[in-house]
């Protein structure tokens, strides 16, 4: 099964990080104070945030990539590869420069900075990076196509271990210094997407000596971009946008109550992140071939993700204040174990949400999770702001819930309404029913002890335990047949 075996490539790939930040996390607040690790905090981001700015490309490009190889048009590669990546450095140098330049501004946005000039050096950093994380996402989106799954994670652990342990070096070695951890951060960056280069040319030896611009493929790259660009932004700016939003109405140091939570739940995103970034190719392939076969995928991957999601979103809501003081102590949990709670549910939601956003994506309909986004976007961004200057940061968490679970319904819905062979559907009856009631599972957190609340969650666990064992079983019956790869 290479789509399971790829998927958990990933899987170790993302998730190995995870380990690293839940250690590195502490040492950092307690080495930096609160306020100079909220600004850190919104440097991550930033650092999520930037392989975005490609116009789409990299999607485009990996999405245009799949369908040439699985065509066998070897000699398309060469030219379609680098016409997009030539395009794409031109992009983050720009990029690059415009946040440069704006670094002042951002910066005297936010409220009750320690060093202003320190923030500054920080962000002009990051501004240094951004190029290198645009190609980088390029040359990754080239290897997905491919493939090519071993390599990207063999790159991926690494380079996630170095975000959060190169930090903790530079706190050692330089002090609370901000600007040493952005520049640290800056050489990861060009490290990874010098390893991305390598192993593309590894994987892809019809790249050599084709590498080319062909002006006649802009068109189709800009087509197969367009949407992707407005999606690919909107989506994750949604995703990220409150920690800035949020950063302009409270202090630093309080934001920091809000975004440390978010950043630990939000790195379960390895889940669904692992699962379909092999799904995007491989259903890009299928729904050009052979698409009955790619709604039977999507429906299974919904019963194993939930089954996988549940329990831990759950268990993370359940025990947020012990977590939280056993991890950072009890008074940073009393601030922020209510925004724990919130990010754990909007996590299990937009986790799931992620399937019929690739399925979308991947049936070249990236104008409809756009046009959503589009409809989203000055809705969240008002209630964000509002609930944000006249609440704080826990109302601010439930707008951010508010908006994921709409985005869920309504990414749902357009998946439901694909034309596929035959007049089915991505979604049966089942499936619908478990992307319905799922969330059903976060009532017991409602009870009025902890005992029963433990009990639930047990309950849940048990519940979703048995599942795995039943859906493993009949695994072999069904997935063998969908495996592409």
């Amino acid at each position: 099964m290479r789509i399971v075996r790829h998927s958990l490539l990933n899987l170790i790939g993302l998730g190995a990080p995870l380990l690293v930040a839940l250690f590195a996390i502490p040492v950092l607040l307690a080495g930096l104070g609160t306020a100079r690790f909220g600004l850190l905090t919104l440097i991550w981001a930033l650092v999520s945030y930037f392989g975005l700015f490609d116009l789409g490309l990299a999607r485009a490009l990996t999405l245009r990539l799949a369908v040439v190889l699985e065509k066998g048009e070897d000699a398309l590669v060469g030219p379609l590869c680098g016409t997009a990546l030539m395009l794409m450095g031109g992009v983050g140098l720009a990029a690059g420069l415009a946040l440069y330049l704006l670094a002042p501004w951002l910066v005297g946005s936010l409220h009750d900075l320690p060093d202003t000039g320190e923030a500054q050096a920080s962000l002009r950093w990051m501004a240094l990076a951004l190029p290198l994380v645009i190609l980088t996402a390029g040359l990754r989106g080239m290897l997905e196509a491919r493939g090519a799954f071993g390599l990207v994670n063999g790159i991926r652990l690494p380079m996630g271990v170095w975000t959060f342990a190169a930090p903790v070096v530079a706190l050692y070695v330089c002090g609370p210094d901000l600007t040493a951890i952005a520049a640290v951060l800056t050489i990861g960056r060009l490290l990874g997407a010098v390893a991305h280069g390598a192993a593309a040319w590894q994987a892809l030896p019809q790249l050599r000596g084709r590498i080319a611009w062909r002006r006649d493929l802009l068109g189709s790259l800009w087509r197969s971009s367009q949407w992707l660009l407005v999606s690919n932004v909107l989506g994750p700016l949604m995703g990220y946008a409150d920690r800035f939003i949020v950063g302009l109405f409270v202090p630093v140091a309080t934001l920091a109550y809000y975004a440390t939570p978010q950043e630990l739940v939000m790195k379960l995103w390895i889940l669904p992140g692992a699962l379909t970034a092999v799904l995007f190719p491989a259903l890009a392939a299928q729904i050009a071939q052979r698409e009955q076969d790619a709604a039977r995928l999507c429906r299974q991957a919904v019963l194993g993700l939930s089954l996988v999601l549940l329990p831990i979103t759950l268990g993370l809501a359940t025990f947020a204040g012990p977590l939280l003081s056993i991890w950072l102590g009890a008074a940073f949990a009393t601030e922020a174990q209510g925004c724990l709670l919130i990010f754990s549910l909007g996590m299990f939601v937009t986790g799931l949400a992620q399937l019929p956003y690739t399925a979308l994506q991947s049936a070249g309909q990236a104008a409809t999770t756009a046009k959503l986004h589009l409809l989203e976007l000055p809705l969240f961004l008002v209630a964000l702001a509002w609930a944000a200057s006249h609440l704080g940061i826990e109302a601010a968490a439930w707008v951010w819930l508010a908006r994921v679970v709409l985005d869920a319904v309504l990414l749902v819905v357009a998946a439901q309404r694909l034309p596929l062979h035959g007049g089915g559907r991505l979604f049966d009856r089942r499936a619908l029913a478990l992307l319905m009631l799922t969330p059903f599972g976060f009532v017991g957190l409602l009870l009025p002890n902890s005992a029963l609340r433990i009990s639930a969650w047990l309950l849940v666990s048990v519940l979703c335990v048995i599942g795995a064992v039943h859906a493993l079983r009949q695994r072999s019956k069904t997935m063998p047949s969908l495996d592409p790869l």
